[in-house]
């Protein structure tokens, strides 16, 4: 079934039933089928084929997300906590001729906005009026975090995310029962993906947008969650703030990113001991990949070690003969079209398979083991950060000496930039820094050292450097 089809349905089948749930509002399958309806036939009547869409909140999103599918145009995620120099350049690299801001607010990019959307019956848009886009078709564009100062636009098709869904919904625990929670942010892939799987298949997504502690227990005290898709940093955040008697009705927990922590595991099963815990690997370029189930007494092992979802085949290129690691390349029906032309990097193709810098190992028996490529990339609260990126922006602000961790002070994850540069004005910097870098990658604390920690052979002790021993010259709080 295509997108706007299956929305039609749900809308037809039970229109009463919530579609998404924020901790301020709510929206019925109905009233998502009528107002995305609103905004497609406005679309449809303008000039211009990509839509810049920026938004935290989840219904805004959702309601962008159908109403840009009926119209036929593609939609290009701008994330809110980039900063609006870089905004404004990936809105024109990325050659968008309209904004959106929420349903009713739409604006050609350089002229005032228009708004004043009214909801129309739900018996104006039958089903079978709708009118799908060939498989072919751009659908979206997502930006990836990046690991220079452009993130890097992946443009994904109608036929590569409809087949990820209904090939990875069963899998992954997406039911019309299930109530998905995603603490993460929306306007990213994995938050984003959550969301259209949610109400794809019929179910409630509860969502805040962005991470948010005191809205997410509003939510899961407003519902029973029986599912959560989100990261280990803030699954394991969850746990601690929410308790058995709110995560008990558990069924489902999908994981993206690194590896869960044994700690986070054992915790999980405690609060809700019948749920089925999954981590899966994929990426913006190449959606789904490999998944595992995590079980208790099952320990995570240095790779990632899974079975390819259904459809996913997968060769290696540059095999290491002592290990067996190559480079991974991928083909399946989820796979990106590429990089948008706009973007300074290009995928590594072989036919139909793409590669975008995994290394892997298949097994005889079938199965996968993934190491990720070494871009040293960390995630907080959901959002990917490259210590690279962090990096340059400090270098660029006067700062060129600088080393970026993610260590956990009084329990709480936290990046730090240590450097031996000397000390500037803490409000100046973040000021500067703001420029470069949107708020989430901004690091919460910088310290300035007297000296590097050192060797006996005179090298760098990079992993001394999250000591309470270090030779502090001054610390400065950014945010």
């Amino acid at each position: 079934m295509k997108l706007w089809q299956e929305l039609a349905r749900w809308a037809n089948e039970r229109p009463e039933h919530l579609a998404v749930l924020t901790p301020d509002h709510q929206l019925t399958y109905a009233q998502l089928h009528r107002r995305s309806y609103c905004l497609a036939n406005q679309l449809t009547e303008l000039s211009g084929h990509r839509i810049a869409v920026h938004t935290n909140d989840p219904i805004e999103m959702a309601i962008a997300f159908y109403g840009i599918v009926r119209s036929g145009k593609n939609m290009v995620i701008v994330d809110p906590a980039w900063p609006s120099n870089l905004a404004t350049s990936m809105v024109s690299r990325l050659r968008c001729d309209l904004s959106l801001t929420s349903w009713n607010s739409l604006s050609h990019l350089g002229r005032s906005a228009q708004s004043g959307n009214h909801e129309s019956p739900l018996a104006e848009t039958p089903v079978e009026t709708a009118t799908d886009s060939s498989d072919t078709h751009g659908l979206l564009v997502i930006c990836t975090s990046g690991s220079s100062s452009y993130p890097k636009p992946v443009l994904r098709t109608f036929a590569s995310w409809e087949q990820s869904l209904n090939c990875g919904a069963d899998i992954l625990g997406a039911t019309p029962i299930a109530a998905t929670l995603c603490p993460g942010p929306i306007s990213h892939g994995l938050g984003l993906y959550a969301m259209i799987e949610s109400l794809h298949t019929g179910g409630t997504f509860l969502a805040t947008g962005k991470w948010d502690p005191t809205g997410v227990r509003t939510l899961v005290e407003k519902t029973i969650c029986t599912r959560i898709v989100t990261v280990p940093t803030i699954l394991s955040k969850l746990l601690s703030l929410l308790g058995p008697e709110l995560l008990s009705n558990l069924r489902t927990v999908v994981s993206g990113g690194e590896a869960l922590n044994q700690d986070t595991v054992r915790e999980l099963y405690r609060v809700a001991p019948r749920v089925q815990c999954l981590e899966y690997f994929g990426s913006s370029e190449h959606s789904l990949i490999a998944y595992r189930e995590r079980g208790l007494a099952q320990s995570a092992p240095p790779h990632f070690d899974g079975q390819l979802f259904p459809g996913v085949r997968a060769h290696i290129h540059e095999m290491d003969p002592q290990t067996g690691f190559g480079q991974l390349y991928v083909d399946s029906p989820f796979n990106s079209k590429g990089y948008d032309p706009s973007s300074e990097t290009n995928i590594s193709r072989c036919g139909s398979s793409i590669c975008i810098g995994d290394r892997a190992r298949i097994e005889e028996t079938g199965r996968i083991m993934i190491s990720r490529r070494d871009d040293q990339m960390l995630n907080l609260n959901g959002n990917n950060i490259h210590t690279g990126e962090v990096s340059a922006a400090l270098e660029a602000v006067g700062l060129p000496n600088a080393i970026v961790q993610l260590v956990e002070l009084d329990g709480t994850p936290t990046l730090v930039a240590y450097t031996v540069d000397p000390p500037k004005n803490p409000a100046t910097l973040l000021a500067e820094l703001q420029e470069y870098l949107p708020q989430y990658k901004v690091p919460h604390q910088i310290i300035y050292l007297r000296a590097w920690p050192e060797s006996f052979s005179g090298k760098l002790k990079t992993k001394d450097l999250n000591i309470q021993h270090l030779e502090i010259q001054r610390s400065d709080d950014l945010r």
